[in-house]
């Protein structure tokens, strides 16, 4: 019987709790959300997703991994998330979760709600080390990049484009010619 209350507990509990269910930012700033747990779980995997409703969620970043915008850290009792470079498209409901073998991911949300102006509870997301102005500057620095990558992209298509329609044209005009050829040694 013990052993079924202790399994029970270790299955049922929550071991997952995020700092606050509203976090607030502005565009082109910084958000942080962290998720205290219980340290039975340290060496668990842990992960950042985005949904609505926790059983569609989608993952954006898994630990020991981050990505361009996300930012992981794992501490052995709190899964630290920090989120920058932020858009008016990453206003929405987030989970922080920990994967568990035998049993289902234990989570907890937040709402991120982005705006476009500093106000309210935003500056409080700045880390000690950066400024706002330098955490400008590299999201739209990287905005110009990624805008540069795509008018590359877009050259390069109409490039290939160009080149197959002269390719086409030529291959078009010597199948004529050989046609008319053909029909003057025919005559």
């Amino acid at each position: 019987m013990g052993l079924f209350i202790l399994l029970s507990w270790a299955l049922l509990s929550d071991a997952m709790v995020m700092d606050r269910k509203v976090k607030e930012s502005f565009v082109l700033g910084t958000a942080s959300a962290s998720c205290n747990y219980d340290a039975h779980y340290k060496h668990h995997t842990k992960y950042w997703c985005r949904g609505y409703f926790r059983d569609y969620c989608h993952i954006i970043a898994l630990t020991p991994n981050s990505t361009d915008r996300v930012a992981l850290k794992d501490t052995g009792s709190q899964f630290i998330i920090t989120v920058s470079c932020l858009t008016k498209e990453d206003t929405g409901w987030y989970w922080c979760g920990i994967q568990r073998d035998f049993a289902r991911d234990d989570m907890d949300f937040t709402e991120l709600i982005v705006t476009d102006s500093r106000g309210g509870q935003a500056n409080e997301f700045w880390s000690g080390k950066d400024s706002p102005g330098n955490k400008n500057r590299s999201c739209r620095a990287s905005r110009i990049i990624h805008k540069a990558d795509r008018s590359r992209m877009s050259i390069l298509i109409i490039c290939v484009l160009l080149t197959s329609l002269g390719i086409i044209f030529i291959i078009s005009h010597l199948s004529k010619r050989r046609r008319s050829q053909r029909n003057r040694r025919g005559k």
